[in-house]
């Protein structure tokens, strides 16, 4: 009789705990809508110059005028500095004389060759003397080609008297004052455009994808934000900072050039927090309600910490409380 009801109470103890199993484990939910966001991401950036140049003499000469100095705007073509031009101006006058009487003494070569070749046809000129009447034109006629190079490039050294503004903008810094004299590479100023800057930032290869496909970018400076967009960036890791170099152009008013703030910008794809995630078998996931049992949805790419990116219907129930120790399959009731 003792075996007897020993054997009654286990069966009543195993009945037991298969009711309890059974009981569905009380839950909260959430709709996936309603949490599911597109992540920020942001990065130190600064605004640059479209064009900061150091401008530098071309010839040797003094200066004997400067016309614009620190922190005045220029335009396109207009003179900075101007160097003592006397110099360079006997040479285009000695480059033109030159090739005038160049230009005369093959005009004379050529007659003779003519003359020289009317004798050829009638025998009465010598082979020798009629080749060298031929080279003689032929000589003058390189050296005229050479004399009027030799022009042009007295011309250009004349054109480098000026040192002129190659773009508009701003005259930042000033080297050289007058009376003293500029080589070939000296700088005389430093000039930025007026041109609005370019954002530059560099993106880790965590952030690039990412970056590539992002939404919304934004500069933020001094607690203002400037709409931007991608100019490029660099499929190629830079040297220095092992990330990729990219460029934004800004779509209305600029911040000023020289700026440093932060770029930011929204990733194309939707997450949710990272609270959110469960670990289930070394395999990261959320877990959701589906007719009234668990299901896990995997998460691929998770870095913990960070938001879980997790594409789900709009009205998908993604359990909140209760989820702990709940494996896909359980059953699960939903509490308001």
């Amino acid at each position: 009789m003792n075996v007897f009801r020993s054997i009654c109470l286990l069966v009543a103890i195993g009945y037991s705990g298969l009711a309890l199993s059974a009981t569905p484990v009380s839950v909260k939910t959430v709709r996936y809508a309603d949490v599911a966001y597109q992540p920020v991401h942001t990065t130190a950036a600064e605004v640059i110059a479209k064009h900061d140049s150091t401008i530098s003499a071309e010839i040797s000469a003094v200066v004997i005028n400067v016309k614009h100095d620190t922190g005045d705007k220029v335009n396109a073509g207009d003179t900075i500095i101007e160097l003592d031009c006397r110099t360079h101006k006997l040479q285009l006058q000695q480059a033109k004389a030159n090739h005038d009487a160049v230009v005369a003494q093959h005009t004379n070569a050529k007659k003779l060759f003519e003359s020289a070749k009317k004798l050829q046809k009638q025998n009465n000129i010598s082979r020798e003397l009629y080749n060298q009447r031929e080279a003689d034109a032929a000589r003058l006629k390189a050296e005229s080609l050479g004399s009027k190079a030799g022009i042009e490039s007295a011309k250009i050294a004349v054109e480098k008297c000026n040192i002129i503004a190659p773009y508009d903008g701003y005259i930042s810094e000033r080297f050289i004052s007058k009376g003293e004299h500029a080589q070939p590479g000296t700088p005389v100023f430093q000039m930025i455009t007026s041109a609005k800057g370019r954002v530059e930032a560099h993106i880790n290869t965590f952030q690039y994808d990412s970056f590539i496909n992002g939404e919304d970018f934004q500069f933020v400076y001094d607690g203002l934000s400037y709409d931007i967009i991608t100019d490029s960036i660099l499929p190629v890791l830079d040297k220095t900072y092992r990330t990729h170099t990219a460029r934004l152009t800004f779509t209305e008013n600029p911040a000023p050039t020289g700026s440093h703030g932060e770029l930011k910008w929204k990733d194309s794809q939707l997450a949710v927090p990272s609270n959110m995630v469960v670990v289930r078998n070394k395999q990261a996931g959320v877990l959701v309600a589906d007719n009234s049992k668990a299901r896990f949805v995997a998460v691929d790419s998770y870095t913990e910490g960070h938001p879980a990116f997790v594409t789900l219907e709009p009205d998908t129930q993604i359990i909140t409380i209760g989820r702990h120790g709940l494996k896909s399959g359980d059953a699960i009731m939903i509490n308001p």
